[in-house]
């Protein structure tokens, strides 16, 4: 029975040193998972604002913010010291790694992409983890590592009451949205920089743009929807405004400014500032930090035009 007993105890003492090891194994790969997921996340959106012409993402910054994300955490109690990031477009129909390279034309189902990779081996992060009790079986250390990848989208549709009724036009985005501080420019009677909108219905009678300003699109807006641009708002709708001086709000981005109606290529984030009823303008920038919560479906930005984002979003 002693003998018994000792080789009993000698299985139940390894198999709880085993146990440790393998808990002990488990968080650290949950750390490093949780770091790559932390860095995949900043370049993605770090991706954002596009830029050049056209207007590609930010490549640069985003391999950039990724990286410096990652150094900033802990694992098993250890700064990260590197990582490998890399870059491009993630396949919304094969939905697998490894990312389409950042020079392919993208199509509508081609989103740009952050992929974090690191790993605690040899030579990497400290070498690998050590093991406290695996070492009487004989096993000294284990590789470990973790993996994420993050895309940034766009709104391909805006639901109801989420699109405020004022247009701009795509040479003012293209020529203010990456200016860093902001421009404050006007929009309103007589400009080329935007104008009232009255949506899908060619109404531009006072009480009706009072009541867009009020509670905004009342159906749902997509992209390459025509909407209706109304160079003739009476300066009292100007004041109905004034509200919301203060307020970042998501406007739909068309062509031009013509009376008739517009296309729309996209959604962008304005920030007004400030509302002028004798004057008739509304005073704002372009906050291109603002990201689109609530957009009814995602994609690539207008080609060729900056936009608004949607969150960064883990997909793998």
């Amino acid at each position: 029975m002693a003998v018994m007993v000792v080789m009993l105890l000698t299985l139940l003492l390894s198999a709880a040193a085993l146990g440790i090891d393998y808990g002990h194994m488990a968080w650290v790969q949950s750390e490093l998972k949780k770091a790559a997921e932390a860095g995949a996340l900043a370049g993605a959106r770090a991706l954002v604002p596009y830029t050049g012409t056209p207007a590609t993402p930010n490549w640069t910054q985003a391999q950039s913010a990724a990286t410096q994300t990652v150094l900033l955490n802990r694992v098993n109690t250890q700064l990260l010291t590197d990582c490998t990031v890399n870059y491009g477009y993630w396949s919304l129909t094969v939905k697998t790694l490894p990312l389409q390279s950042s020079g392919i034309n993208p199509t509508a189902r081609d989103v740009p992409a952050v992929h974090v990779q690191i790993a605690k081996s040899a030579g990497q992060n400290g070498g690998p983890l050590q093991m406290m009790f695996a070492p009487i079986f004989g096993v000294q250390t284990f590789d470990l590592s973790g993996q994420a990848v993050a895309m940034i989208s766009f709104p391909s549709g805006m639901p109801v009451g989420a699109v405020f009724p004022l247009a701009a036009a795509q040479s003012i985005v293209n020529q203010y949205w990456t200016r860093n501080p902001p421009i404050s420019f006007r929009i309103g009677s007589g400009s080329s920089n935007g104008q009232w909108t009255s949506f899908k219905v060619n109404n531009q009678s006072a009480s009706y743009i009072k009541g867009l300003i009020t509670k905004g699109n009342p159906t749902v807006l997509n992209v390459n929807n025509n909407i209706y641009i109304q160079t003739g708002v009476v300066a009292s709708n100007y004041g109905d405004a004034a509200s919301h001086v203060g307020q970042t709000v998501v406007i739909p981005l068309v062509a031009s400014l013509a009376s008739g109606t517009e296309r729309i290529l996209g959604f962008v984030a304005f920030k007004i500032e400030a509302v002028s009823q004798p004057g008739k303008y509304i005073q704002g920038h372009f906050d291109k930090d603002f990201e689109i919560t609530n957009a009814v479906g995602t994609g690539r930005p207008p080609r060729d035009s900056p936009s608004t984002s949607t969150p960064p979003k883990l997909v793998y």
